[in-house]
């Protein structure tokens, strides 16, 4: 049987919208997802799945979840509870990005559960290229240990941010502090209100060259 253009964009079209549909449905998904952490076997296939469909991700992010770009984040050791709520707002339409957004469209809730346990289980390449800048040390102090913890590793829905790349979180950081429509929903726009432009980058240093 022939398949047309046209039908074939309604039934990618369904496809995602069945996605999207699934993906609505967060607590469940965290659920399934604590439900199989509590199993090393189902996690171990869990893993195996989200290395699997991480193919999609590596041209950005890179297949270990080690990014090949400067200005995009590491996936790898970031916490589970995280990337699936990420996963989550982008397939929604909560947090904006054209790209991730089409992605967490078309993946379904076991999907971004199995990515989610993958990515976080990839150790992070260590950023050898940065230095630790003590002002940045103390302005980690002052805006980011009460969330972020003192090693910079987050704690379950909130991020870790050790080891990410510099240029990418100058950007992230800079884009909170000018209330980007794609970051408005964020409580770090409120906090980096607090924060001097000139004090961008001795953060991302600090943050960078974090073990």
């Amino acid at each position: 049987m022939r398949l047309t253009i046209g039908g074939l964009i309604i039934a990618c079209s369904a496809l995602c919208a069945s996605a999207t549909a699934q993906a609505q449905n967060y607590p469940h998904m965290l659920d399934r997802m604590n439900e199989i952490r509590q199993h090393p076997g189902q996690t171990a296939d869990a893993i195996a799945a989200g290395q699997e469909r991480a193919q999609l991700c590596g041209y950005c992010h890179g297949r270990d979840g080690n990014s090949v770009r400067n200005h995009i984040p590491n996936l790898a050791s970031q916490n589970p509870e995280y990337l699936l709520k990420q996963f989550h707002l982008f397939a929604t339409g909560e947090r904006e990005s054209y790209v991730m957004e089409q992605v967490g469209r078309m993946l379904t809730a076991d999907e971004m559960v199995n990515l989610s346990l993958f990515f976080a289980s990839q150790p992070v390449t260590a950023q050898t290229a940065v230095s630790a800048s003590k002002l940045g040390r103390e302005k980690y102090q002052n805006f980011c240990f009460a969330c972020h913890g003192e090693q910079g590793e987050g704690n379950r829905d909130m991020p870790r941010l050790a080891g990410q790349k510099k240029e990418f979180l100058i950007k992230a950081l800079t884009d909170f502090k000018q209330g980007k429509s794609a970051r408005a929903n964020s409580p770090m726009v409120k906090i980096m209100r607090a924060v001097d432009s000139g004090d961008i980058e001795p953060l991302a240093d600090y943050i960078a060259a974090m073990p």
